[in-house]
């Protein structure tokens, strides 16, 4: 009898697993709203705004304090890169 409980305990982790990994997660959804958005003739420089805050935000409220200066320098090479890849830097 404890072997059926496992198995039916292992199906179980196996359907959550499933479902999770059949769920887009934070970061997809965000990218996926920002394309909506922009792309649906909202102000682009508002766009922008909100999302210099939002990283603002993210960088004072969740990156430790021993981190932030890194994680700094690191947003602002990838916003030179992602700039410089598009022609714009």
């Amino acid at each position: 009898m404890p072997e059926r409980r496992f198995r039916t305990l292992e199906r179980l982790i196996q359907q959550a697993n499933r479902t999770s990994s059949s769920k887009p997660n934070s970061a997809q959804m965000l990218a996926e709203v920002i394309r909506v958005i922009t792309d649906d003739g909202s102000d682009p420089y508002l766009v922008l705004g909100v999302l210099v805050e939002g990283a603002v935000h993210t960088l004072a409220k969740h990156i430790p304090p021993e981190r932030q200066a890194e994680t700094v320098g690191e947003l602002r090479q990838l916003l030179a890169d992602r700039l410089k890849a598009h022609g714009l830097g």
